[in-house]
């Protein structure tokens, strides 16, 4: 059972027609008896997960999770330049 869902997930895209038939070759399997209707659902959900974990993030997501902005790192690297001139002009006197 693990191997077929590896192969099965690993056959599957993204998109919603990908999991549309990848729904329906589901059913066909326990249909034909190829999967117990248990490991038919487990599959489903596997897919369902596997889809809903792999979606891009939002911009808007991201603004809530305190990533620092360009912005942000330039205002570092200006301070950054000016504390290494100022140490390398009191190294140097």
């Amino acid at each position: 059972m693990e191997e077929l869902k590896k192969i099965f997930l690993a056959g599957v895209g993204l998109t919603s027609t990908s999991v549309e038939k990848a729904e329906k070759m589901i059913n066909e399997m326990v249909e034909k008896g190829r999967v117990t209707v248990q490991e038919g659902k487990e599959l489903q959900s596997e897919l369902t997960r596997k889809v809903t974990d792999k979606r891009p993030i939002q911009k808007s997501e991201l603004d809530h999770l305190g990533y620092a902005k360009k912005e942000d790192l330039d205002e570092v690297h200006a301070k950054l330049d000016a504390l290494s001139a100022k140490l390398e002009a009191l190294l140097n006197k």
